[in-house]
């Protein structure tokens, strides 16, 4: 049995409480996790929505909704596939989501606004989602932080045993989730960025303690023994708001610590509520990643290292098949042959670059990707860095099925004069490496204008086959599929 597969059974022993859910007040206290479901919030590279919901179908079943606020889905799965959330290649950050409201009405004035948010918060049915943040803290943190993090999150033992044993509390459980999931460490990343365009805030108003209270969706007797420290961030988008993200933070989150007694820490906090605020629709969530998931596989960054889950995207963009030689001309820091070694390890994964301080970085980051195979005997990958000149490759013509690359925007690396010189010269060799008729490039590039010129020249050898735009640190990119036409190299050198 696999270690995933020991985790779904160990976790669908679990039992969860839906008692405080509005509507449910005759239901019984606890629903089995094999059918309990759960509404998980994603973040995104923006643009790539479509293949983080395919991603979604393809490996958890699950058919993802893309949020209309950019860089965000949502898709149901059940408890038992937490672990596997957390393997996907697409996504930056994970919530789980306590409520959504697809058409929320906002008051007119400020203050009636506010305050409707901070009844709101009392009202929300946190139970179920807080069980799942505890499970999932569980899960990640290493044995030394077990012990603490049960003692703050100390939540319903008696309902949590073994089917007859006596001896199987939900601390047994989770011992053995730990040692049988296979699932990233905390320290190789996970958190929740929230996507560039949105305006963040935190929530910094720290109200005195008070005593317990009463009202809401559940007891806080049942949330924790111990105080938790807490942070409210608010992503907004929209013009049609009377409040800022800030004071939208600041008041949700002062009802959030009424109603938990909980204390307000922006650095060190447990628990992270997110609202989600995008013209009328309102989520709510609780954060599940601490750091975001595009920092894995890389060590070693440079000044221009690209977001891991964004090389992702554009690998699966050109649809590697088995076999293929995959080639990065100017691979930086690495980041797109090493997550291709690490997701299609059937292909065979070439970066080079003219840095040789970006090539030592580049093989510092392959040296730490195979140590995460631990020793054991198929701990290769099949990758290899090398220096070369991205306008005289040493490789054989025809010999690339598929090359996908960052170029230099011009910005923090070369210039855009300088592009207009590099592009055309990079856009030639790459066509004399890929292969005719089947080879396809995956180019990303914020400088468009110099790029549409570059392969206006080239329309004999590529074909532009699809373009999506993202955003890349702020600054509006497009990334370019384009595939390789018949017509053999040595029979176009008139042409150019």
């Amino acid at each position: 049995m696999s270690g995933t597969e020991d985790t779904a059974e160990s976790l669908s022993e679990v039992t969860f409480d839906n008692s405080c859910e509005p509507g449910n007040e005759d239901s019984n206290p606890g629903i089995s996790t094999k059918d309990n479901v759960i509404t998980i919030g994603a973040t995104v590279p923006t643009g790539f929505e479509l293949t983080a919901a395919d991603e979604v179908q393809e490996k958890l079943g699950s058919k993802a909704r893309i949020s209309k606020d950019r860089g965000k889905i949502y898709f149901e799965i059940p408890v038992t596939s937490l672990p596997q959330v957390h393997q996907l290649r697409s996504i930056d950050n994970l919530f789980v989501v306590v409520q959504e409201f697809k058409d929320y009405v906002f008051k007119e004035t400020k203050e009636e606004a506010l305050k409707d948010l901070e009844d709101l918060a009392k009202k929300l049915p946190w139970t179920d989602p807080l069980e799942v943040w505890r499970l999932n803290t569980s899960l990640k943190k290493r044995k030394n932080r077990r012990k603490k993090s049960g003692q703050q999150f100390n939540t319903k033992k008696d309902k949590l045993k073994d089917d007859g044993s006596g001896e199987g509390t939900v601390d047994k459980k989770l011992h053995n989730v730990l040692e049988s999931a296979q699932v990233q460490d905390s320290e190789n990343g996970d958190g929740m960025e929230p996507p560039d365009e949105d305006e963040q805030s935190d929530s910094k108003e720290e109200s005195p303690s008070s005593g317990e209270q009463e009202s809401g969706d559940c007891k806080k007797s049942e949330i924790g023994t111990e105080q938790l420290k807490f942070r409210v961030t608010c992503n907004r988008a929209g013009d049609k708001h009377s409040f800022k993200s800030n004071e939208a933070a600041r008041d949700f989150g002062g009802a959030v610590q009424d109603f938990f007694q909980w204390k307000a820490d922006m650095t060190n906090f447990d628990v992270e509520v997110l609202l989600n605020i995008h013209n009328n629709e309102v989520v709510v969530g609780i954060a599940l990643t601490e750091e975001s998931l595009h920092r894995r596989n890389i060590t070693h960054f440079g000044p221009t290292t690209l977001r891991s889950t964004l090389a992702y995207g554009m690998l699966r963009l050109c649809d590697p098949q088995p076999a293929d030689v995959i080639v990065d001309p100017m691979c930086g820091t690495g980041a797109i042959p090493i997550e291709g070694a690490a997701e299609w390890s059937n292909c065979y994964h070439l970066a080079g670059d003219n840095n040789p301080q970006a090539i030592k970085r580049t093989a510092n980051n392959i040296s730490s990707l195979l140590k995460q195979s631990k020793g054991c005997a198929s701990a290769g990958k099949p990758i290899d860095s090398i220096q070369w000149d991205i306008c005289n490759l040493p490789l054989r013509t025809g010999s690339v099925d598929v090359i996908v690359t960052d170029m230099p925007f011009g910005k923090r690396i070369g210039s855009k004069k300088k592009n207009w010189d590099l592009y055309p010269s990079c856009l030639m060799e790459m066509s004399r490496i890929c292969r005719p008729r089947t080879g396809r490039a995956v180019l990303l590039t914020q400088d468009k204008k110099c790029f549409a010129k570059a392969l206006s020249k080239m329309g004999h050898l590529w074909r532009k086959s699809q373009t999506v735009w993202v955003n890349v640190g702020g600054l509006h990119a497009a990334v370019y599929l384009l595939r390789r036409s018949a017509e053999k190299f040595e029979e176009t050198k008139s042409h150019w």
